[in-house]
């Protein structure tokens, strides 16, 4: 029985520490002193939908057109509303077979991009951000939500200088800034069963065609 009692006492302890919130801040594009990498016009933004088959969240498809349209990919303008007539929810597998057909559907070539899931997916954020493109990735937490955790994806629209930013499809038009290191521990986490936080591995998606010079400011 002594193991056991230490893993339960274990599971107790860890889960107020994944759980437990951290500072981040409601702004626009430029805060503190920064601004995003990628400013896409507030007109551009996309408000998460439940899919017309089954009321599910499309925010994984939310985020990926949000980062197409960033990168000028038109082709793509309406992909989540299409696979909106599909059962919402998405993971790495889908994501592949959706935009495989999609892409069929329309004549188009094979899309670009790139999926990781894993722990540590720092190395890759710094490589999309200084190249200027747009990330999307999993999100397990943010005090917007109420304080528990969720199971949620957001687009990255920095991780340089002293802030990583996220864009949440659930509130157009702001952005929520933080430490990197809180970034990371929030996409490290995921609602388990009861909403309970667990441990989950990273999830990111990025399209490799190139994206568009930066926006010029005044």
């Amino acid at each position: 029985m002594r193991p056991l009692i230490l893993s339960l006492l274990s599971i107790i302890l860890v889960v107020p520490i994944l759980a437990r919130p951290q500072d981040s801040h409601i702004a626009g594009n430029r805060y503190d002193g920064e601004e995003v990498t990628c400013d896409l016009p507030v007109d551009q933004h996309i408000k998460n939908i439940g899919s017309h088959r089954d009321g599910a969240g499309m925010c994984v498809m939310s985020s990926v057109e949000m980062a197409a349209r960033w990168d000028g990919l038109e082709d793509y303008r309406g992909l989540r509303d299409w696979c909106a007539n599909e059962p919402g929810g998405a993971y790495p597998q889908k994501v592949d077979d959706q935009l495989r057909r999609y892409a069929q559907t329309r004549g188009l070539s094979a899309p670009l991009y790139f999926q990781y899931t894993g722990d540590d997916p720092e190395a890759l954020l710094e490589l999309i951000d200084k190249t200027g493109r747009m990330a999307c990735f999993a999100y397990g937490y943010s005090p917007r939500y109420g304080g528990g955790a969720i199971n949620h994806m957001v687009c990255g629209v920095k991780y340089s200088g002293r802030y990583a930013v996220v864009l949440d499809n659930n509130f157009p038009g702001t952005y929520e800034w933080m430490s990197h290191a809180e970034l990371l521990r929030r996409m490290k986490l995921a609602a388990g069963f009861g909403g309970r936080p667990v441990k989950s591995p990273t999830w990111v998606f990025v399209w490799l065609d190139a994206p568009p010079p930066p926006i010029p400011h005044n």
